[in-house]
């Protein structure tokens, strides 16, 4: 249904809740927004008049409309709809409304009204939506008015923090840490008195601060809350940082807990942190400078943890590009401290489906290589890789083409790779591991060796066993439940 009979519709009085649902649905796709105003000639009083509707979500929904039209002259009417509504549900889109709008003129009925729903003791049926109220005040007020982030400067403080990390990647990692840990599934947890140390590990995927809490917390979000005013989360924020209070937060949920339930547990252990914690911690979905987060165990009790936003994470700020099925950093990072006793120093390297060079440049911070190619047959991923590239200033050569339609005049002593995984069927994979091992042994010298990511381990045994031109060197299982392994293979002279 085009827009032009939706709005005909809406001026009509026809349906019109239905046909407001509809047409909100479409100004948020592409150009939507431009089209509906060359239908209006960019005046909305039809969607304003709907604000006075005796249907509730009439008005929710005309008001959300408003918004995303960003319709200038809808301020003072929205304000003066959101100030008469009675109904409690429709009130948190008035504000997040006026929040796309300039509505800076009412700034302080916004914070009085804060307060107000603050300080009130709201029945537990009403809670939810006025839960809802104060965290859209709460954005519209960050969003207008803005907020001082906090300086981390906890470098030289005595911290707990746990580093996750795949669990084949573990022992690598603790070796890099001079301090005393702990091996867990999840990483390596230790005390640490010098975080500048551990940020010149690649290994981890995240930091995670320990909250001293004793035994588990509770599950549920109101005594979660009260029991974490106890803990020492306060103290690690104010201790670690320059500043003053409140920190801006949001609330993460992993651990055993059906994914299906985290956002509402969330929600509610959020709103409930913020009310116990009496505006030192306010809640922000889109302005958090700290997450806390809530690892909910077998036993139903909940281990809390903290990720600062605030502390820089510049190991891989190289990586300006990259694709969503690319390796990330610290994977390529684990791969290469797995296979460093088998690399040279001074090597000539070559990735045949480098994507955006990830590997590559993460095997030149490992040790010096002597030259570098990275190959691909797709011209963004090669674009993509020497824009990245250029920020490290490593010498790496990218060339767009063809893997197997590549040549070069010597040979190389590292192919290095992440084997692609985007067959149609077995029979094209099969035909494609077979062509990699007898392209990669024409271009390997003697004794030359593959570092080798793959989702396929039967294929890369079977052209093992057939060809006999490799030894397997090592293998390591990466993740279980995609079956990647990285396989370290030799070049051998093929037997008479």
């Amino acid at each position: 249904m085009i827009q032009e009979e939706i709005y005909r519709r809406i001026c009509a009085g026809e349906n019109v809740r239905a046909n407001l649902i509809e047409l909100k649905s479409m100004l948020k796709e592409d150009g939507g927004r431009e089209q509906f105003r060359a239908v209006c000639g960019d005046r909305y009083d039809v969607i304003m008049k709907c604000l006075s509707d005796d249907d509730p979500k009439v008005r929710k929904n005309a008001a959300a409309i408003l918004g995303i039209l960003k319709a200038p002259d809808a301020v003072d009417v929205l304000m003066d709809a959101y100030e008469a509504e009675e109904t409690l549900f429709v009130r948190p889109e008035y504000v997040t409304a006026l929040s796309e709008l300039d509505c800076k003129a009412y700034l302080p009925d916004f914070h009085r009204r804060l307060e107000t729903l603050r300080s009130s003791d709201v029945p537990e049926q009403e809670k939810k939506h006025t839960q809802a109220e104060i965290a859209a005040l709460q954005e519209l007020i960050l969003k207008k008015e803005g907020q001082k982030k906090h300086k981390f400067s906890g470098y030289n403080r005595a911290n707990q923090v746990i580093l996750t990390t795949a669990p084949a990647f573990r022992e690598a990692l603790a070796a890099d840490i001079p301090f005393r840990k702990t091996l867990l599934k999840s990483g390596v947890r230790t005390t640490v008195t010098d975080l500048s140390i551990l940020q010149t590990s690649r290994l981890w995927q995240e930091m995670l601060f320990v909250i001293n809490s004793g035994a588990g917390l509770s599950g549920e979000p109101e005594i979660l809350a009260r029991q974490m005013k106890e803990t020492d989360l306060l103290s690690i924020l104010t201790e670690n940082h320059k500043g003053d209070l409140p920190f801006l937060f949001r609330v993460g949920v992993a651990g055993a807990i059906p994914k299906e339930k985290r956002s509402r547990f969330a929600k509610n252990a959020a709103a409930a942190i913020e009310t116990v914690f009496e505006g030192a911690l306010l809640n922000s979905v889109s302005h958090y400078e700290i997450e806390i987060r809530l690892i909910v165990g077998r036993d139903g009790h909940v281990t809390p943890l903290l990720k600062l936003f605030t502390l820089p994470d510049r190991r891989f700020n190289y990586r300006k590009y990259s694709v969503a099925s690319g390796m990330k950093p610290q994977t390529a990072a684990g791969i290469l401290a797995l296979a460093k006793p088998y690399l040279r120093e001074y090597a000539q390297v070559l990735d045949p489906f480098c994507g955006v060079g990830t590997l590559l440049l993460e095997r030149g911070f490992l040790t010096p290589v002597r030259s570098a190619y990275g190959i691909d047959i797709y011209g963004e991923a090669i674009r993509n890789a020497r824009a990245n590239t250029k920020l490290t200033g490593m010498p790496v050569n990218y060339i767009n083409r063809d893997f197997f339609d590549f040549t070069h005049s010597y040979l190389f002593d590292e192919i290095i790779t992440d084997m692609p995984v985007d067959f149609t069927d077995r029979a094209q994979a099969d035909t494609f591991y077979r062509r990699f091992f007898e392209k990669a042994e024409s271009l390997l010298t003697e004794h030359g060796r593959v570092i080798c990511y793959s989702r396929e381990m039967g294929l890369v045994k079977k052209y093992l066993r057939l060809r006999g031109t490799f030894r397997l060197l090592a293998e390591f299982c990466i993740t279980e439940k995609s079956g990647a392994h990285l396989f370290l293979l030799e070049k051998i002279r093929k037997a008479a």
